[in-house]
């Protein structure tokens, strides 16, 4: 069971709080559109698993806008809207977040120009826009960018100087061009910094990345975040041999494009916050209305991660606390500080391991309520909203499935398998749900590769059905019960 964080609004505004924007407070309604809905499954998924929002779709055309409201409405969702293009000027109200991805089609300057006046004109103060766009055409586009605008201010003491900063916060782009490194090695050594600068002389070397800051700023946005939430710690997310540089670089005009350098990116995940907004250093105020959640089983945990030679060790007291509760359900950080194995951890020490988690792609931040229902019984669970009751009408056809969870406030992905297995729990109980799977099984059969990927042998039977129930019950009922997906009935 994965979760899909990408433009989730609680996940937008934990990047933001980071920064110290304070957060949505969860349940408030608010409004949120996406420009480029290449996915309205996933956006009407998303819609259901936050009731408080209302949804916004932008599709390429008439007739995608009738086949996402079609599907829409298949599930009962009716907090989701589907407009085109054309209409969406109008149609769009005030919104709370903005989200738009070109990375796959980059828009014209024309069309990227009407998105930020968009941008500016509809969202509120403290809103959010979420924008996922090709930074740089080429590899070499962040170093290319740095010596064309740094270079030519420089005396020689000072381009010899840039040569071996250059080769510290650009160590990740190097070491995929041995060439390139063969040739600064051979400058610095040679003291003939224009000779490598040279290299870099031919052609336009734009940069997303400027052309986006220089187009926001005035328009009354600021820099709040990245959408990888890695990617704001430079620690976790750079080489060790760049970070004593880059953190001097922290007030430089051009650190955003040094940081795609040291991070060896063509393509950026902004969030920008729309001004003015509310501010705050309290770390309860910015944190402590989320829940947090591992989406995975405990033991599927690794004892340690390892992030640009870093390691973190997982297995320590405090981590091994945190992940033994948020694998069972979320918590929120008041849950875990009263529960009798966090009292005697600081609250700070407490935030920042939970950080840490979020930032390895572990934890998860998510609404700060959780509707967790009874799991005192198991003998007749049932599909919980209407977007997953949906599950109950849908052939599985061995890919993984999107599920609507109120608590995560986004979507979760669920193996065919595990489907399969929620799909029997619902129509017949636990009692008789081996003569509701098998049929299924069978049916899968049919197709050896869909197959594959559910049931470990070609034939299916009522004792592999008996155990893959066994076996997936075993593993995943608490935390579907946890995150919203079922209910007992």
């Amino acid at each position: 069971m994965n979760s899909h964080v990408a433009s989730n609004p609680v996940s937008l505004s934990y990047i933001a709080a980071l920064r110290g924007v304070k957060p949505r407070v969860p349940g408030e309604a608010f409004q949120y559109a996406d420009v480029t809905c290449v996915d309205p499954e996933l956006l009407t998924c998303l819609a259901a698993s936050n009731p408080e929002g209302r949804f916004y779709g932008v599709v390429t055309d008439v007739a995608a806008k009738n086949n996402a409201v079609e599907q829409a409405q298949l599930r009962n969702i009716d907090n989701v809207t589907f407009l085109t293009a054309a209409e969406a000027e109008q149609a769009l109200p005030n919104l709370n977040y903005l989200s738009c991805d070109e990375t796959a089609t980059p828009l014209s300057t024309d069309a990227r120009n009407k998105l930020f006046d968009m941008a500016a004109k509809k969202l509120l103060p403290g809103g959010l826009f979420h924008y996922n766009y090709r930074a740089y055409e080429h590899k070499d586009g962040a170093l290319r960018f740095l010596i064309r605008e740094l270079a030519p201010e420089m005396n020689g003491e000072q381009a010899q100087e840039f040569l071996t900063e250059l080769k510290k916060l650009g160590a990740t782009h190097f070491a995929a061009n041995p060439e390139s490194l063969t040739k600064l090695e051979e400058c610095i050594r040679a003291q003939t910094p224009d000779d490598f600068f040279s290299l870099y002389d031919e052609g336009t070397a734009p940069s997303g990345t400027f052309d986006t800051i220089v187009a926001l700023n005035p328009r009354g946005f600021s820099y709040a975040g990245d959408g990888n939430i890695a990617a704001n710690y430079v620690d976790l997310s750079a080489p060790v041999e760049s970070h004593d540089l880059i953190d001097k670089c922290r007030s430089h005009v051009l650190y955003e494009q040094i940081k795609d350098l040291v991070l060896d990116r063509t393509t950026r995940s902004d969030i920008w916050c729309r001004q003015p907004v509310q501010q705050t250093a309290a770390v309860s105020e910015l944190f402590g209305l989320f829940s947090y959640g591992i989406p995975m089983q405990r033991e599927e945990v690794p004892m340690e991660m390892i992030a640009k030679g870093k390691i973190i060790n997982l297995a320590s007291p405090l981590y091994s606390r945190l992940i033994e509760l948020m694998t069972l359900m979320p918590i929120s950080v008041g849950d875990f500080l009263s529960h009798p194995t966090g009292q005697d951890h600081n609250p700070d020490e407490v935030v920042e391991a939970i950080h840490v988690l979020v930032a390895c792609g572990l934890a998860h931040p998510m609404r700060g309520v959780r509707e967790v229902s009874d799991v005192t019984t198991v003998m007749q669970p049932r599909l919980l909203g209407a977007f997953n009751q949906y599950l109950d009408k849908m052939p599985i056809n061995g890919s993984d499935m999107w599920m609507s969870s109120p608590v995560l406030g986004g979507a979760i992905s669920v193996s065919a398998r595990d489907a399969l297995v929620m799909q029997a729990l619902g129509r017949a109980g636990l009692a008789n749900s081996v003569s509701v799977l098998l049929p299924e099984l069978e049916r899968l059969a049919k197709n050896p590769a869909q197959a594959a990927k559910v049931m470990d042998t070609a034939e299916p039977t009522a004792e592999m059905a008996q155990n893959m129930i066994q076996d997936v019950v075993g593993k995943s009922i608490v935390r579907w019960y946890a995150y919203g997906l079922l209910e007992a009935a």
